[in-house]
């Protein structure tokens, strides 16, 4: 019999590397805490997991109607939902057509919440992330370094303004806690979403040592030396969780790191070492990138394909990498790092280092057959 004070997790966006690594963390924790989790996502369940804590609920969050979902919330007791974790995403490349798409996402999380379940929800965690400081963007739209929680908006649309926004409203209207972080750089591995750097560097990685190249460097001398910081998914997950149960802990917003800062010009060598391709002197101009993915890539498809069926892996891992989306993150020469000050005021203490979640990410790829073990 569980215990009455039992929480029920809702988890939207769960095959995503956030909500995946969310998964991963509430499976360890006992079912007297955490006694059942419901998860949201468009596409089938992609984790090979058994706990029969776990429903999940396949919709098209995006085209059903809030009515829709609460229908099949219904079917799995979803008027027991005590805490939610939003980290549905859609990619635009307008930004209009960006904002439109994740307002909507949300706010059909959030009418669903209220409808099946508005009484006896007690907190609503929203992740965003560093675009709310505007790193998307030109020089002149970047806040100003480090990233602090009250920085100061940027002008013009930022979907990540309309969607805080659209938080506190709902959650002062039916009395719930929120909590918003904004993590940078995730480092994670979610089966068949590679809308992720250090997914993708490992795809090229594993196609350059096949064809005994050089990993070159996908950017410039100044994204080279350039100063960031990650976020690893799990560490992120980790700190989601704990905010939620952390009584001190009422509508907050907090950016969230791994807390160490890092050089590309570090953490390269570590890369070329982990794929035992040899190291490779970088030769860099200021501005002009060195190769771009989304060019370089396509054009050595069929080193992949000869790979994947030598090696049994997921062929279609190459049509899931998002070339395009690593050049765009080594194209911006800014430094760009968050201020962790606000979490540790609360007495979150933890850091883990950059490289280790790279690893993590390598040996996890390794296990679901991306790449080669």
């Amino acid at each position: 019999m569980s215990s009455l004070s039992a929480r029920v997790a809702c988890i939207w966006g769960a095959n995503g590397i956030s909500g995946t690594a969310m998964i991963d963390l509430l499976i360890e924790q006992s079912s007297n805490e955490w006694n059942h989790i419901i998860c949201i996502s468009r596409r089938p369940f992609q984790l090979d997991i058994k706990d029969n804590r776990i429903d999940f609920i396949s919709i098209d969050i995006l085209n059903a109607t809030a009515d829709e979902i609460v229908n099949e919330l219904e079917k799995v007791n979803g008027q027991t939902i005590t805490d939610v974790f939003h980290y549905t995403y859609i990619e635009k490349k307008d930004e209009d057509e960006l904002d439109k798409a994740n307002k909507i996402l949300l706010e059909k999380a959030l009418d669903t919440c209220v409808k099946i379940a508005g009484k006896t929800i007690q907190t609503f965690s929203l992740q965003t992330g560093y675009k709310y400081y505007g790193v998307h963007k030109s020089k002149d739209d970047l806040a100003k370094l480090p990233f602090i929680e009250d920085a100061p908006r940027h002008k013009g649309s930022n979907f990540y303004f309309t969607q805080e926004d659209l938080l506190k409203d709902y959650a002062e209207k039916y009395g719930w806690k929120y909590i918003i972080t904004r993590p940078a750089t995730i480092i994670g591995v979610a089966k068949g979403n590679f809308m992720n750097f250090a997914v993708t560097i490992a795809l090229y990685a594993t196609i350059q040592k096949e064809l005994s190249q050089p990993l070159l460097f996908p950017g410039n001398e100044k994204s080279w030396n350039r100063i960031s910081d990650h976020s690893t998914a799990s560490n992120n997950a980790r700190f989601q969780l704990w905010t939620v149960l952390n009584k001190n802990i009422h509508n907050e917003i907090f950016n969230i790191a791994n807390g160490d800062l890092v050089r590309f010009r570090d953490l390269w060598p570590k890369i070329e070492n982990y794929f035992n391709i040899p190291h490779h002197e970088q030769i860099l101009n200021e501005n002009e990138v060195q190769i771009k993915l989304a060019e370089y890539m396509p054009k050595n498809k069929d080193g992949w394909i000869r790979i994947a069926q030598r090696e049994n892996l997921d062929e279609k891992a190459f049509d899931y990498a998002t070339w395009a989306f690593a050049d765009g993150s080594l194209k911006s020469s800014n430094d760009r790092y968050g201020d962790l000050s606000k979490a540790r005021q609360f007495d979150w203490t933890t850091q883990v280092d950059t490289f280790d979640g790279y690893v993590q990410c390598f040996d996890r790829l390794k296990q679901l057959k991306v790449i080669p073990s």
